[in-house]
């Protein structure tokens, strides 16, 4: 019998491995999005969590709470820890998202997308 939570871990990796440019550029999506925006996973896929994270983590808000923010939009939080880890194994969020497309002006815009946000973050309202 087969085991949810180690096939979710090892969705999210190979998610990680081999989607980089997919996520960073839902990343980007955020970054250079106007406005409000709604953050959901396609066709079953359950990486709302990883993207959310990824975002906040490029907005330059501690580890701590942007697994906090992200994980109400994630299923699987034990998997989200994982992929998060994985990323960590890659050079960190920064190398990671840099690497697979995202540019320096997206960091920015990021940072001020989010800036002084503690209490919406706090809220759940991220997602």
């Amino acid at each position: 019998m087969s085991n949810p939570a180690t096939e979710n871990a090892q969705g999210y990796a190979d998610l990680v491995r081999l989607h980089g440019r997919e996520l960073t550029g839902a990343v980007a999506v955020i970054a250079d999005a106007d406005g409000p925006l709604l953050v959901h996973g396609a066709d079953g896929e359950h990486t709302t969590g990883l993207v959310l994270a990824l975002a906040l983590l490029a907005a330059g808000l501690p580890h701590d709470e942007a697994l906090a923010a992200a994980l109400p939009a994630e299923p699987h939080p034990a998997a989200l820890r994982d992929a998060l880890a994985a990323i960590a194994g890659h050079g960190g969020t920064e190398a990671y998202l840099l690497r697979h497309g995202l540019t320096v002006s997206q960091f920015h815009a990021l940072r001020e997308r989010f800036a002084g946000d503690e209490a919406g973050l706090a809220a759940g309202d991220v997602s």
